[in-house]
């Protein structure tokens, strides 16, 4: 036999060749084999060691900034607050009807979960606002280990800090509110369909998408966010076919449809039967301002390039900038909002949304970008941001379209903030994306790429750009070095403002320290019904005059489980006595004009002994008339007790 083909011969399985490892790995005994050494043990990747620091860290930092605030958190219920318990905590048989007149609309899960924390641990103040805490704690974390999918450390750690350590965030966070929750479930709707784009199988893709849907339950404005990426899925599954037969095309469009329709449906019921049965306040002018009903063309125009400015100013990106109650950032008042922080990252979100859109199925099958046009041709666990750019794009969209129909303001305001951590994201991306260009050679390098997008750009209606950027491009390179250096100047310049942000965003915990003790209004009333309590004999009547004085006066009645705030409350002499029926009080929606005396006459039964009437700081104008109609009835004012900031106690008798 030839050497060459025998030497090419390997051993079978399971025989040692002589001399061979196998052979020498035996002891001096024929039929025994040593144990291999035992491997060193692995050491932790430096990438693992710093994505568990930073979030250790930001985390951290919320606590400790909640700890600092810590009087905030044992502050009363105010009007914004005292209102949602109230219609939280009705009986089952009256919590359908009392529901349709909140003031604005709850989540079903978030509104279970709020029942079951003061049904379980009470309804205080400090319980009822756990939830929010617990999110707010969450968020910067979760942002964090989301955008690490898409960039470096580096860029998240500052990104998930803009917004963990943003006063307006924690202000609202540690109010009960929903919009942390909300914020955290968007996050956690978009993380889901990314786990399984549109090149998983289905079975993975429905897992994930129904998951999604159920935790739309804790968002109210979640269909905003479903909407764009249900859509997405159906839309790349018939394009990725498209040079195929368009039968093949249809039935992975419908099996798209398929896989993302438990969430659409989870999502689109609880909308219409849930958040629409609560939709009785769309008349409110408070949100007038951030409607785009009732604008003509060039007004709605100037309205949206406003916004749109405002979105990009905030610090961080898209975060309240409207509530008068809330605090905001030093920059805001500012010409650093609309020249500095609006430029830089409208900049790095539209490098972002590149970012993330290139190699997503999006931009393969759809745009044309990359060579693909079959899903296949990506791995199914490959990280697909063009579901992050659709979510925030799409939700932009969809919440300007609401406006016009006065069903959801548009632009920064608080009702927004589920859509701050997209905006952070796409923006956190984009600015690890100029800072990998500015530290190279020449930052200008590869910016011809244009050319190889024309034909996309043509279908896009975007061919005049392109060729503008041709144009750009070759006459930077014209310029030589000192057009790179132009260039890299302007990067850096684009990245100190973002490295800025979080420190901008926190400049807002200023203000809450200093406000940390102070009264919101209506924040008294759990004093005042304590003292109507002591007050109370039966035979009297109560009175409670004011507009906006049902549900804080009826939740803090009825249900609070806290006691006075004010220490000069808590040592007024008497014992506080029970509840007060519901049938011995009237309501007033006016005060001043004559209701208490007309309410009064109506009644039946036997004349009140006392009558204990409280007005609401917003309706004390009209205090000097109704005392008026009532001394003409023959009833006199024999005790006072103020309340600041929230209203006035009177205890009224038979005049002598």
């Amino acid at each position: 036999m030839d050497a060459s083909v025998e030497s090419t011969k390997e051993p079978l399985p399971g025989v040692a060749e002589p001399g061979g490892p196998e052979e020498a790995s035996r002891g001096p005994d024929a039929g025994t084999v040593t144990p291999p050494a035992p491997r060193p043990p692995a050491r932790r990747h430096p990438r693992a060691a710093v994505d568990i620091a930073v979030p250790a860290a930001l985390a951290g930092a919320v606590v400790a900034v909640l700890a600092v605030l810590h009087t905030m958190l044992a502050r009363p219920l105010w009007y914004d607050e005292i209102w949602r318990p109230h219609f939280l905590s009705a009986p089952p048989s009256t919590y359908w009807s009392q529901l349709a007149q909140a003031n604005t609309p709850s989540a079903l899960g978030w509104a279970v979960l709020i029942r079951l924390v003061g049904d379980v641990a009470g309804w205080h103040a400090w319980a009822l606002r756990v939830p929010e805490l617990v999110a707010l704690v969450a968020l910067p974390v979760v942002t964090y280990a989301f955008i690490r999918r898409f960039a470096g450390p580096v860029a998240a750690g500052l990104a998930a800090a803009s917004l963990g350590l943003s006063g307006v965030v924690v202000d609202l966070g540690t109010q009960l509110k929903p919009y942390s929750v909300e914020a955290l479930a968007s996050l956690v709707i978009v993380w889901l369909w990314v786990r399984a784009p549109s090149t998983a199988p289905w079975h993975r893709r429905l897992g994930w998408r129904t998951a999604a849907g159920l935790v739309a339950l804790f968002s109210v404005p979640a269909a905003l966010l479903v909407i764009p990426l249900a859509a997405v899925d159906v839309v790349t599954a018939g394009y990725g076919y498209r040079y195929g037969s368009w039968r093949v095309g249809w039935r992975h469009r419908l099996w798209a449809a398929a896989t993302a329709a438990p969430a659409v449906v989870i999502c689109g019921l609880h909308t219409w039967l849930f958040i629409g049965h609560q939709s009785s306040q769309r008349a409110s002018q408070f949100w007038n301002t951030q409607f785009l009903a009732g604008r003509g063309p060039l007004g709605g125009l100037r309205f949206v390039a406003r916004e749109l400015v405002r979105i990009f100013g905030g610090a961080p990106t898209g975060v309240d900038r409207y509530d008068p109650n809330l605090v905001h950032p030093a920059t805001d008042p500012t010409f650093a909002a609309a020249w500095l922080l609006a430029p830089a990252a409208a900049v790095a979100f539209l490098v972002g949304a590149a970012a993330l859109a290139r190699g997503s199925t999006i931009s393969r099958t759809v745009w044309g970008i990359g060579g693909a046009h079959r899903p296949s041709d990506r791995p199914a666990t490959a990280d697909d941001g063009g579901y992050v750019v659709a979510a925030v794009l799409g939700a932009l969209v969809l919440a300007l379209a609401a406006s016009a129909g006065r069903y959801w303001p548009f632009g920064a305001n608080r009702t927004n903030l589920f859509l701050v951590p997209l905006l952070v994201t796409v923006v956190g991306t984009g600015g690890d994306r100029l800072a990998r260009r500015a530290s190279t050679r020449d930052p200008l390098a590869q910016l011809d790429h244009v050319r190889r997008r024309a034909s996309t750009a043509r279908r896009l209606g975007l061919g005049a750009l392109v060729r503008y950027c041709r144009l750009a491009a070759s006459g930077w390179h014209r310029l030589g070095r000192p057009g790179r250096e132009v260039a890299r100047a302007a990067l850096v310049a684009i990245l100190v403002v973002l490295a800025a942000t979080p420190a901008a965003s926190a400049s807002a915990l200023r203000p809450l320290w200093r406000e940390r003790g102070e009264i919101r209004p209506v924040a008294l009333m759990v004093d005042a019904t304590t003292q109507t309590r002591r007050l109370y004999r039966p035979g009297d009547v109560v009175v409670a005059g004011g507009r906006l004085a049902r549900s804080g006066w009826l939740y803090a009645m009825d249900v609070s489980a806290d006691g006075p705030f004010l220490a000069s409350s808590a040592k007024q002499p008497g014992p506080v006595g029970p509840r007060v029926p519901t049938g011995a009080t009237v309501f007033l929606t006016a005060v001043g004009k004559g209701e208490a005396r007309a309410a009064l006459a109506a009644r039946r039964g036997p004349t009140p002994d006392r009558l204990l009437l409280f007005v609401l700081v917003y309706d004390r104008a009209g205090t000097a008339g109704e005392l008026a109609s009532l001394r003409a009835a023959g009833w006199c004012a024999t005790q006072t007790f103020d309340y600041p900031g929230t209203g006035t106690l009177r205890v009224l008798a038979r005049c002598s």
